[in-house]
């Protein structure tokens, strides 16, 4: 009778251990970032958060924003990503209705020069993001300038460390960063447009999956992220965010 009893106990643990797996909820996480980028940092945050929820997370380490867009727009599965508002034009995806999930935060723009060549004259060498469209970047900072593409934020900050350029258009937490070096300065830029970083995705009730990438992204690791970076967490509903986010896309433009 013992022995009977304890098989029936086994079997039920067993019984309710297959129906947990079988009820697990998949999600797809694209990182369309490289190591030493924001895109990365961030992906990889959301990616053990949602694990932590228990999760089945399949993460494709794209590392290419192009490609990255490719497979999000082909994906048939739950599937999200992290995003920004600078990349619309160029990937042409932008923020709708059917896929914003969260802004997570905002910044400016900074402009960083190195103190060597502030008496240079004549043509400079910018540092700026591959995913920037160099024509935006020319009408909005001069044509007296030569573009020099980099993967991501940390590439840059490394490139203008090195002095391999004299100028760079990077995000507030690298421009603070090289300022901290004390081999440059760094201004916000007035004329370049304000950064929005958001959380997207596909296949997926925007709605409801937004109250846990929320709660992810009050863990204390993204509030340490954001707070060392001094980054804008903006306050508001999805219907308001969505309307802030699709303002801040036009700035991208090119005119």
């Amino acid at each position: 009778m013992r022995l009977l009893i304890v098989a029936i106990c086994m079997w039920i643990i067993v019984a309710v251990g297959d129906t947990k797996a079988e009820t697990q909820e998949s999600i797809t996480i694209i990182n369309n970032g490289k190591a030493g980028g924001s895109f990365n940092s961030r992906t990889l945050m959301y990616k053990e958060g949602l694990f932590a929820y228990g999760y089945d997370v399949k993460y494709e380490n794209v590392g290419k924003i192009s490609q990255a867009v490719e497979m999000f727009k082909q994906s048939t599965t739950p599937t999200i990503m992290v995003y920004a508002n600078n990349q619309v034009y160029r990937q042409d995806l932008f923020h709708t209705k059917d896929n914003f999930i969260m802004l997570e935060y905002t910044q400016p723009l900074y402009i960083c020069r190195t103190n060597e060549s502030k008496a240079k004259e004549g043509n400079l060498t910018v540092a700026h993001g591959k995913g920037y469209d160099p024509t935006l970047l020319t009408n909005l900072l001069g044509s007296q300038i030569t573009l020099v593409p980099y993967k991501n934020s940390g590439a840059m900050l490394k490139g203008i460390l090195g002095g391999d350029v004299d100028m760079m258009v990077n995000n507030q937490g690298k421009s603070f960063k090289y300022m901290a070096s004390g081999k440059g300065t760094c201004e916000a830029s007035q004329v370049l447009p304000i950064m929005g970083a958001t959380v997207i995705g596909t296949n997926v009730d925007v709605k409801a999956i937004r109250a846990i990438i929320y709660d992810i992204s009050m863990d204390l690791t993204f509030i340490e992220y954001h707070n060392t970076r001094k980054l804008h967490r903006p306050s508001g509903t999805w219907e308001q965010e969505l309307q802030l986010i699709q303002e801040l896309e036009k700035g991208y433009e090119i005119k």
